[in-house]
């Protein structure tokens, strides 16, 4: 059964009528700026899983100001995910702020409780840190309340947790409970990969909801999924949805073959035929730059029913037009074909986030995965300062040393990803910053 879906003006029209009670339905925002006229709106709205919400096809994940997200919010878009980490709860204090004299009850705001690797926090901690977000959100409940960061299947059922997120469903403080999973954090806590996690997320029947990556590069893991979701009438949020901005900074790359020097001789031809067919692929569909393809990454993941919401970051007023524009609409067949030629031809310069195939392999014990979702922020979302950060943080983050590698995880990786030259730009890129 496909999900129940309305376009706007039949949303807009029931909602005036009463006999839905959720969605948008938000009177237009007062605007000093004549540029604000025009952007686009949201044009449909699918059932969040159990929760019975109808919630944007498009959804606003970690706003960066608060007149951005009014524009937004007034576009239509009624779905907003924070956590408590972001910006040390300033993002939610953000959040509450711009949401202070608009109806509450026609937005739907999740936020993530930050679990610490390998610590087990008391039921009264977690109860204390909802009610923390809560009030820096200013409201008198929390939508969706979300473990953040999953690392392992161990994490999926901790009981302090799922206590104390029971004691707060009951006192009204939150109304649903969700998981996010980037994948194990296998270094410090094994237990299974992203998609043992998530399976686990789903057969534990207490989630309401499930945040995770899915994209068009290897979509096969995240498919699967999204059909068990369904089945088990969980909503789905969307992330690391678009593979295709890292490839921006490849640009230089691509011209320069010296970058590829570091490599066995023996496997340089190899590299360097897959750098001239990536350039091939830009010359053949006259590219300068990447906008097509990023508009048909969104639309892949439109085209799956199963799909609840994709969060997309707002930074500014201008992805307004590209991002709530995408919505309601599907991927066509010349994008069909722009996708699948691009995993063909510049596969190899993006590790699937998420995969771990690769790890167990490394003599030296990198945490491979999460050194490449801090290179996916810093290039594909231009958050070079938070990346960095993030990359000095994790234990052994040394990935320098790839360049002098044989390359044992590019023997082990099923995608045949250029990971050692990823791993060693990472480190370049990140370790750079101060």
């Amino acid at each position: 059964m496909k999900p129940h879906k309305l376009n706007r003006r039949d949303f807009l029209r029931r909602s005036a009528k009463g006999t839905l009670g959720f969605g948008i339905g938000l009177s237009r925002l007062s605007r000093d700026n004549e540029v604000f006229q025009n952007y686009p709106s949201i044009k449909e709205y699918r059932k969040l899983g159990r929760t019975g919400f109808l919630v944007s096809d498009i959804g606003s994940g970690i706003p960066y100001s608060e007149a951005v997200l009014k524009a937004v919010i007034d576009s239509g878009v009624n779905f907003i995910e924070t956590s408590e980490s972001y910006d040390n709860g300033r993002n939610e204090i953000l959040i509450g702020k711009t949401i202070k004299n608009l109806n509450r009850e026609k937005l739907f705001i999740a936020t993530k409780l930050n679990i610490s690797l390998g610590i087990t926090m008391s039921q009264d901690e977690i109860y204390t840190r909802a009610e923390e977000s809560r009030k820096r959100l200013g409201s008198g409940y929390i939508d969706l309340y979300m473990m953040h960061q999953a690392q392992s299947i161990l994490k999926v059922s901790d009981r302090n947790f799922h206590r104390a997120c029971d004691r707060l469903r009951k006192e009204g403080k939150i109304r649903f409970v969700g998981l996010s999973c980037h994948g194990s954090f296998w270094w410090q806590e094994q237990g299974g990969s992203l998609e043992d996690i998530l399976i686990a997320a789903i057969e534990d029947g207490r989630y309401d909801v499930l945040f995770f990556p899915y994209n068009f590069l290897d979509p096969g893991m995240g498919e699967r999924i999204l059909a068990r979701c369904k089945a088990a009438n969980i909503g789905t949020m969307i992330m690391k949805s678009n593979p295709v901005g890292i490839l921006e900074s490849y640009e230089s790359v691509l011209k320069r073959g010296d970058e590829l020097g570091f490599l066995e001789q023996k496997d340089y031809e190899t590299k360097k035929i897959q750098m001239e067919k990536a350039g091939n692929f830009f010359r053949k569909y006259g590219m300068t730059g990447t906008e097509d393809l990023k508009r048909g990454a969104y639309r892949f993941i439109l085209s799956n029913d199963n799909v609840s919401t994709i969060c997309c970051r707002f930074r500014n007023f201008s992805d307004i037009d590209m991002y709530v524009g995408l919505s309601g609409s599907r991927l066509n067949e010349k994008e069909n074909l722009l996708l699948a030629e691009f995993r063909e031809s510049l596969g190899f310069l993006n590790c699937r986030i998420g995969c771990n195939k690769c790890e167990k392999s490394c003599p030296v014990h990198l945490p491979v995965s999460t050194i490449m979702r801090y290179y996916y922020y810093s290039q594909a979302l231009s958050e070079q300062e938070t990346a960095s950060s993030l990359y000095r943080n994790i234990g052994n983050n040394e990935s320098g040393i790839c360049r002098k590698c044989q390359g044992h995880c590019e023997k082990a990786c099923p995608h045949n990803v250029a990971i050692r030259f990823l791993l060693a730009d990472a480190h370049r890129q990140l370790s750079k910053i101060t």
